[in-house]
């Protein structure tokens, strides 16, 4: 037993007897959660932060009191929750810890009470908090489980004013531990979800070693897929962006590689049930493909993969990172290959890897999403029957008190009142209108996640919901989910009914938008090309003008607003990197005023709102204040910095090479 491990008495043998040695990240991490503090454990796929954290709160929960709810683990998702769960559960069997999950699916009691040591999401503890605050009293450590997954989302924020909420909740605050993917910048992160923490940050980093693959058509696909059988992988990871592209793909490739009719589908529109069945199948399968969005990027058990595939170019390096790091787990390196249709493609894909191999993540800005307050809001005036303004101001963290207006929660008080969600009784007091406290009783109001406007797709002879799609997909005959072919027979009170059948074509699914690109990884990329950190390019394509601006998903948006109502030039095509356009531009362009970039924020709000994933309540703001949090979260006010002082290459009697157009 290592110094790192000696105040694991009861605990070690359980959790590292099969482990000849302990990983970087639990050496330096165990001793600080022992010792009490808050700490970030932050490193990459498959380094042991589990263990890392689970061995010391479980060795602090026996070695003190115990009650119900005496630590929490907030999972991200329901899925994570469950892995998790079954991945702990024989171990705290074994040390006689009551465990359980307390989500929307599962409510795991041990003798008639809450597990002591229990998994939820974000929502389930905001239901408990406003619900049950007496069975929160035991609370005594509190785990953030891939927190980086929240962060910078509705959600994550909703987590931080709901760790302010537990404080006030419980006798003496709960230590707090942040479990993370590497981020860029640990110490920031920290502050936003622990207090004075102790920031461990895993630094060993594998080497990767990429390799391209050209063509994503199906028979390219399906070529790939042997090539890696012919090389000996057995088990491949295939990421994608979209569902739809999922889809595409398992029809085209299942049965038509040497994996034969092990190519699976796996996405969040495939009902859990099967989706569990998937990951069964691969993780049993001696040789298997399984076609993945981000649903695979996450920690869920899969078995051994032996290598990635990346279909796509990943909207950051961050992700890049998440999704090599499933495979070559015991290899000393990372191995993983990319598909490029175009030259541009590859240069993207280059500038990534690169970027992973230096430590760069080029991460978005962080920028709070004050939609969270509305949403609190409510759910204080459901839980005690009232709330006002010194009330909902004493959920929000210091940090965010000092950055928000003073009057920020009165005046989101007064606009819920205007919207009829609150109803103002006097003296500063606002109750739930009629229509949110039926929400309320129906526990519909404890989430930051928007509704979606897909249909469940039911089968005929059982019942059992395969998966959600588009309502769109009622005009078909045919389609096919998660790798199997359906005809629709029917639809019943917004329900697509379907029997099994032999074809089908990949279904129609409502958007929900991918991450943005964001403007560092973009610059990264126009370094790439030669460009400075201060320039933009230009270049002729045929007949037209090829604009490589290089700011981003957000950048891309602004410059084509500008161009089109500020200049009056239609673009013709638009993409984070570069802007399409009929004639090319003296300079580069940028917005007149601060007035000018308010009225781009008003002109588009739905579209960025949409993007930037302000929230279900974001539309429950006051107008200002929805568009100061917009402007925030796309970055606009240093894009705006850079346009305004941003030189033009102008090579526009040059034709442009293939890298520029992706």
């Amino acid at each position: 037993m290592s110094d790192s491990t000696h105040g694991l008495i009861r605990t070690f043998h359980t959790f590292f007897s099969r482990f000849p040695t302990l990983t970087e990240i639990q050496q330096a991490g165990i001793p600080a959660i022992l010792a009490g503090r808050d700490v970030l454990l932050c490193a990459p796929t498959a380094s042991g932060k589990t263990e890392a954290y689970a061995a010391p709160t479980a060795e602090r929960l026996l070695s003190g009191p115990r009650a119900p709810f005496s630590v929490l683990v907030v999972s991200p998702t329901r899925a994570l929750a469950n892995d998790l769960h079954r991945r702990l559960d024989p171990r705290m069997r074994q040390l006689q810890i009551g465990f359980g999950r307390h989500t929307g699916e599962h409510k795991e009691r041990r003798g008639g009470k809450p597990a002591e040591f229990a998994i939820l999401t974000p929502e389930s503890l905001d239901a408990a908090l406003a619900r049950h605050p007496d069975t929160l009293l035991g609370v005594r450590m509190v785990v953030l489980d891939e927190i980086h997954v929240l962060d910078g989302t509705p959600r994550g924020d909703q987590l931080r004013l709901l760790l302010e909420r537990l404080d006030a909740a419980t006798p003496t605050p709960p230590q707090r531990i942040a479990v993370s993917a590497t981020v860029a910048r640990p110490e920031a992160f920290a502050a936003r979800y622990l207090r004075d923490a102790v920031c461990v940050v895993a630094s060993t980093r594998r080497p990767i070693r990429a390799k391209g693959f050209e063509g994503r058509g199906p028979e390219a696909m399906a070529a790939h897929l042997d090539q890696l059988a012919q090389a000996g992988f057995k088990k491949i990871l295939v990421f994608w962006n979209s569902r739809q592209a999922v889809e595409e793909f398992v029809r085209a490739c299942h049965g038509k590689t040497a994996y034969g009719g092990n190519v699976f589908a796996h996405h969040g529109s495939i009902a859990k049930s099967l989706r569990e069945s998937v990951e069964k199948r691969f993780l049993e399968a001696p040789a298997a493909v399984c076609a993945a969005t981000l649903t695979l990027e996450l920690g869920i058990d899969i078995g051994s993969v032996d290598y990635v595939l990346l279909a796509e170019p990943p909207p950051g390096v961050d992700h890049l990172l998440q999704r090599i790091g499933r495979g070559s787990r015991r290899k000393g390196e990372l191995r993983a290959g990319y598909v490029h249709a175009t030259a541009a493609e590859k240069a993207v894909f280059r500038v990534q890897f690169e970027q992973a191999a230096q430590g760069e993540l080029c991460a978005r800005p962080y920028a709070f999403r004050p939609s969270v307050i509305a949403q609190q809001a409510l759910v204080l005036a459901g839980g005690e029957k009232l709330v006002t303004a010194a009330r909902l101001r004493s959920v929000l963290p210091a940090s965010v008190r000092e950055e928000m207006p003073h009057d920020v929660c009165q005046r989101v008080l007064e606009e819920l009142v205007h919207r009829e969600k609150l109803e103002h009784t006097g003296h500063g007091r606002y109750v739930l209108a009629p229509g949110t406290e039926s929400l309320y009783e129906r526990a519909r109001i404890h989430g930051n996640i928007e509704a979606q406007t897909d249909v469940p797709v039911v089968d005929r002879l059982t019942g059992a919901i395969l998966g959600h799609v588009s309502a769109e997909n009622a005009e078909r005959t045919h389609l096919r989910l998660s790798g199997r072919g359906f005809r629709l027979v029917g639809r019943e009170r917004d329900r697509l009914v379907v029997e099994s059948a032999g074809k089908g074509e990949a279904p129609v699914f409502a958007g929900r938008g991918a991450p943005p690109f964001s403007f560092a990884l973009a610059r990264a990329v126009a370094r790439h090309h030669g460009l400075a950190d201060d320039e933009c390019g230009q270049r002729r394509l045929h007949h037209d003008v090829l604009f490589l601006h290089c700011t981003g998903t957000a950048g891309a948006r602004f410059l084509r607003w500008l161009i089109e109502e500020e200049h009056g030039m239609r673009v013709l095509e638009t993409s984070p990197i570069h802007l399409l356009l009929p004639r090319g531009i003296d300079r580069v362009p940028s917005p007149v005023n601060d007035a000018a970039v308010d009225r781009f924020v008003a002109r588009t709000g739905r579209e960025l709102n949409r993007f930037l994933n302000m929230g279900p309540w974001h539309a429950s703001l006051p107008k200002d204040l929805a568009r100061d949090a917009l402007r925030a979260a796309a970055g606009l006010d240093a894009l705006t910095l850079f346009l305004r002082k941003a030189r033009l290459r102008d090579e526009s009697g040059v034709e442009a090479p293939p890298s520029w157009r992706w």
